[in-house]
């Protein structure tokens, strides 16, 4: 019997074995996000975000998200360049896989003005 409780052990925490998502990619964090969105849980949705921007979407905005959200997603990579003179690039990056040593670009746009007041939001 102790043979059997012993087994059963090492099988459990075999199988329990989950790994955990953290936010320490920017695709980790935007997983994160959509399913706390999709969870209904504001407060862990909250503590994603930076020290003092905790607040920045109100329960209301974080609502509409999950009227929104759909069971399908498409996550995407980008990084914004910003010049001293105001103009700016949109650079899309393809995912990264475990094997690859460096981050390879899809595209590269430049923000036309009337789309600039959107990033420039603090």
């Amino acid at each position: 019997m102790k043979k059997i409780i012993i087994i059963f052990l090492f099988i459990l925490v075999g199988c329990s074995n989950e790994k955990v998502v953290e936010p320490d990619t920017p695709f980790n964090a935007a997983h994160l996000i959509k399913f706390q969105i999709d969870h209904q849980e504001y407060d862990r949705f909250q503590s994603l975000f930076a020290e003092g921007k905790e607040d920045s979407v109100s329960l209301e905005e974080f609502k509409e998200f999950g009227e929104i959200s759909t069971s399908g997603a498409n996550f995407k990579n980008y990084e914004l360049v910003t010049f001293s003179n105001g103009e700016m690039l949109l650079v899309e990056f393809k995912p990264k896989l475990d094997e690859e040593e460096h981050y390879e670009i899809v595209s590269v746009i430049k923000v036309p003005e009337e789309m600039k007041e959107l990033f420039s939001k603090e």
